[in-house]
């Protein structure tokens, strides 16, 4: 099934960096709501080569960077032209600022708020993948 949505996608919940994996080059940005919500949104970047970071985004709004925002991510993080083209740059837009992201993919889910979830680090059935890209 091809998630519907697309960027620029918008999330009306606070947002902190969950989880860095330097290994795997990794990162997971969380939604971190009152106990009340049921479920939790998680933002993975795969193949992170470069990130400007804030600590929380609220709301959060995923898009494309813009030519600048490209150049500045690419020239920060030495990419060289030749393998520019499978970077791709995410601006994270908020109100209190901006982030930037530069990966070569990234994925977004909905997961059941669940006590184990976190632990085994499973997808839980009942997880809705939002967008990949």
């Amino acid at each position: 099934m091809q998630p519907a949505a697309s960027l620029p996608i918008s999330f009306d919940r606070k947002f902190r960096p969950w989880r860095y994996s330097v290994s795997h080059s990794e990162l997971k940005l969380r939604s971190v709501d009152p106990a009340s919500v049921r479920e939790f949104v998680e933002v993975t970047f795969y193949g992170v080569i470069g990130m400007k970071l804030k600590t929380v985004y609220q709301p959060l709004t995923i898009s494309l960077a813009k030519p600048a925002q490209v150049e500045e991510m690419l020239k920060f993080t030495d990419v060289r032209e030749s393998h520019s083209s499978r970077v791709r740059c995410l601006a994270l837009r908020s109100a209190s600022g901006d982030g930037l992201v530069a990966c070569l993919s990234y994925s977004i889910w909905s997961h059941p708020r669940d006590a184990d979830f976190g632990v085994s680090g499973v997808q839980h059935p009942d997880s809705v993948l939002i967008l990949k890209g």
